[in-house]
């Protein structure tokens, strides 16, 4: 798909019905209509150097856009800086995306890019044609939790590096009844009930499936999601890793079996 600059963007999200050559004024008025009617979300970010990234969302009136790349609707990043936040389409970085109708189950990702350590935000700019408020999170996957944004930053300190399929844009939590309600299978009570704990007298990671499936690698993250170890090929039900050069804090524990995946928060001491 050709790529556009964000001036041809504003101009076409913003300023088309302008340019519009056409003498029939009804054709004007829809057009009109239809940019008029495009409910936007504007999140700012803060970078570790105080500067701000604004971005923005587009709703567009019957689907007019996708969640793919779309000609006249979506800004690449043109920009070099060191610490930025983009939208992510097709593996390409955006600073404007626009998609279909506003529908409050999807999430949208964000791809968050470092070069330097530090502090960094996210905050609701403001909403635009909405006829009621809506709740605007930012969606931590790593960590499954939701931060508000409408009065509240999303803060963090965050190491330098590129978060990729970890932060998304989203409009409510998935805490429905409904989704934790399910029956789970035998397999899935089982990887729930794994024992994954710190031992503070050896320091050591202590894993146990109780003899029901066998650990293939143990990988630990810190909260700002570097890779801080993985343990691969192990191929056995419990085990005992040595944490010594890891340092103190909260960390995230990946446990992946021949049944599937188990994760937990630990803290290291």
């Amino acid at each position: 798909m050709k790529a556009i600059t964000n001036l041809c963007v504003l101009l076409i999200l913003f300023a088309t019905v302008n340019n519009y050559s056409t003498n029939n004024s009804s054709q004007k008025g829809s057009l009109a209509y239809a940019f008029d009617n495009i409910q936007r979300v504007r999140i700012d970010f803060t970078m570790p150097n105080g500067y701000v990234r604004h971005l923005m969302i587009g709703f567009t009136p019957d689907n007019a856009a996708t969640d793919g790349v779309d000609y006249g609707y979506d800004a690449l990043n043109m920009d070099t800086y060191p610490d930025d936040l983009n939208w992510m389409i097709a593996n390409e970085r955006y600073v404007i995306q626009g998609v279909g109708n506003f529908d409050d189950t999807k999430k949208y990702p964000l791809g968050l890019f470092l070069t330097n350590s530090g502090d960094v935000k996210i905050d609701l700019d403001r909403l635009e044609n909405f006829e009621t408020p809506i709740d605007v999170f930012i969606y931590d996957a790593l960590l499954s939790t939701y931060t508000k944004i409408n009065e509240n930053s999303y803060a963090n300190t965050m190491a330098s590096g590129e978060y990729l399929n970890r932060f998304y844009l989203a409009f409510k939590e998935d805490n429905d009844p409904g989704i934790f309600a399910k029956t789970l299978t035998t397999e899935e009570v089982s990887l729930k009930n794994t024992q994954i704990r710190y031992l503070n007298n050896t320091k050591e990671l202590y894993v146990n499936t109780n003899n029901t499936f066998n650990i293939e690698t143990i990988t630990i993250f810190n909260i700002h999601g570097q890779k801080l170890s993985v343990s691969p090929r192990i191929n056995k039900s419990t085990v005992k890793i040595p944490l010594n050069s890891i340092r103190t804090g909260h960390g995230i524990v990946n446990i992946t079996t021949n049944h599937g995946s188990v994760a937990k928060q630990i803290l290291i001491q």
